[in-house]
């Protein structure tokens, strides 16, 4: 007889199903908490804006308290005994109130010079704004009531303030901060108001007097003004505004976006060389079977091949290569050729300079077709043979030329002046609103931040060669624009060539190539159409132009004297 036996056993909680168990503990958590957070936010900030509420109704109900001719501002208009900002903090939270009255026109009896009994000072609107911030969010509660006069209403014995602000195209500008002074009434007049959708800030009531000073501005825009009469500024524009009892005052200021002007400063483009005469072997990265003595490269240890490689030459602001020069001593039954390596040691391939691979015993050697995009660093080979042990090739001296700039050439102290005048002096003489000083720093160049206007340039301790654009430079609202300067001191022969096309148009980014026996020199025309050679001999010149879409053209020699300039016209 069989019996089967039946075994019960419990499994406890594995690994696995604890680290499950407390990352969804965990998640349930981290809910609980984020809805935790979310309501305490909710209450601080419900907290925060009762309070000011509370503060916004305590203040206007301090105003309802007060007699008809107290509701004013301490420098406002109408002038009163309420400051015009007050802070405080309440349980860790700082509240800004600030208070403004002006008079209103009621429309009911007319607007305005329409006004049927020219009064038009027919009551007082009170506005309570608190701002606060809770949690880096800003916020404000903002009350509005009116006050009316005990009896009928009367004058107020001054005169209406109509302050229009408008863009540099004559459109309205709302929300511009009027910002209006007096220090010669009593008690004086010191606060800011602001234009309406039709740029329009009415200020009624306002104390007559000769002495209104006038500053409008908006974030981002620039301000206008008026001006004292001075010993300097003897007949200011605007000057201050005078009120005249019942008149209204009315005044134009224009202001608009800030536009930005970015001033870089470069030296001239320049041509020079690498050149080692072989003093030592310092400016050699390789050398086989060679060696460097009695001012010349020379096969070594009475090797019958070697060969030897410069140091890369890479400028940093690379124009154009110029030409490859040497001075080779070949006895007969020897050899010596040089090549143009790229950055890694590699022969220019044929296509690109043509003989290269085979090599050049013959100088000069022009390089200018060589693209500085594909080639931006270069070396000198040399390749020695003999049939003898006792005779030996040699290379003297070797160069290669090329053009480097325009280079930027920081701290160069500029002065801008606007075309805007804000009077003239005794002598007639305009005062310009806009004069900056300053300079292109270690950076060699620096962003202006100015209203729309036409600036001119001027170079107090440099000598300007080219502008581009030139001087002046008009900028429109919003308007980014850049010049770059080209500055430095001109040797006694220099060409300053324009590249043109048929249309009279310039052509920016043409290809220059400015060359004669023994020299070679390119300069990229620049977004002006300009370039320019400095450090020439008297003598005449080939010069070769090539652009993108135009085709490639070889001008008669130009003979440079002194500073010549010329323009040169592609097909």
């Amino acid at each position: 007889m069989s019996m089967d036996i039946y075994v019960s056993r419990s499994r406890g909680f594995g690994l696995v199903d604890v680290i499950v168990g407390v990352a969804l503990m965990l998640v349930m958590f981290l809910a609980l908490f984020g809805v935790l957070r979310a309501s305490l936010v909710l209450s601080a900030l419900a907290k925060a804006k009762a309070t000011a509420v509370e503060l916004a109704s305590t203040q206007m109900e301090y105003l309802h308290g007060l007699s008809y001719d107290s509701v004013g501002t301490v420098n406002g208009i109408p002038a009163g005994i309420v400051p015009q900002t007050a802070t405080s903090t309440i349980d860790g939270v700082p509240y800004v109130a600030r208070t403004y009255v002006e008079y209103t026109d009621d429309s009911a009896d007319g607007s305005g010079a329409g006004d049927t009994n020219g009064v038009t000072t027919d009551y007082k609107t009170g506005k309570v704004t608190v701002s606060y911030s809770i949690n880096g969010l800003m916020k404000e509660v903002t009350l509005i009531s009116n006050f009316v006069p005990p009896g009928i209403e009367s004058t107020t014995g001054g005169g209406t303030l109509s302050i229009h602000v408008v863009s540099a195209t004559g459109a309205d500008v709302s929300g511009a901060d009027v910002h209006i002074v007096n220090t010669s009434t009593s008690p004086a007049i010191d606060f800011t108001t602001f234009t309406d959708p039709s740029g329009l800030a009415l200020v009624g009531g306002a104390a007559t007097s000769s002495q209104y000073e006038i500053y409008v501005s908006r974030a981002g825009y620039s301000s206008a003004q008026t001006y004292a009469r001075t010993g300097q500024n003897v007949n200011p524009t605007p000057g201050y505004l005078t009120v005249v009892k019942d008149q209204t005052t009315s005044a134009t200021f224009a202001i608009d976006t800030l536009a930005t002007l970015v001033l870089s400063s470069f030296s001239p483009a320049t041509t020079t060389s690498f050149t080692d005469t072989f003093t030592d072997a310092s400016q050699l990265v390789s050398q086989a079977s060679t060696g460097v003595s009695g001012n010349a490269l020379s096969l070594a240890n009475e090797a019958l091949s070697g060969s030897a490689r410069s140091v890369s030459v890479a400028p940093s602001y690379l124009g154009g290569w110029g030409i490859l020069s040497a001075t080779l001593a070949i006895p007969s039954g020897t050899t010596a050729v040089v090549r143009i390596d790229d950055a890694v040691g590699n022969p220019l391939p044929d296509s690109v300079l043509p003989g290269n691979s085979t090599g050049f015993s013959s100088f000069p050697v022009s390089l200018t077709d060589i693209s500085i995009a594909s080639y931006p660093e270069l070396a000198l080979e040399a390749a020695l043979t003999s049939n003898s042990t006792s005779t030996t090739p040699s290379v003297l001296d070797w160069s290669l030329s090329y053009t480097e700039g325009p280079t930027p050439l920081p701290n160069i102290a500029f002065t801008l002046t606007g075309a805007k005048t804000i009077g003239t002096d005794g002598g007639g003489l305009p005062i310009y609103k806009t004069i900056i000083n300053d300079s292109t720093g270690a950076g060699a160049t620096k962003t202006e931040t100015l209203e729309w206007d036409a600036y001119t340039l001027d170079l107090s301790t440099a000598n300007l060669i080219e502008s581009c654009p030139a001087s002046p430079y008009p900028l429109a609202p919003a308007q980014a624009s850049s010049t770059a300067l080209i500055v430095g001191a001109p040797t006694a022969n220099t060409l300053s060539l324009v590249v043109e096309n048929t249309a009279s148009s310039t052509v920016p980014d043409a290809k220059v190539v400015l060359t004669k026996d023994g020299y070679a020199a390119t300069i990229v025309t620049s977004a002006c159409g300009s370039a320019f050679f400095n450090g020439l001999s008297a003598d005449s010149y080939i010069t070769t132009v090539s652009a993108a879409g135009y085709t490639t053209k070889v001008f008669p020699p130009i003979t440079v004297a002194g500073h010549t300039a010329t323009t040169l016209i592609l097909p």
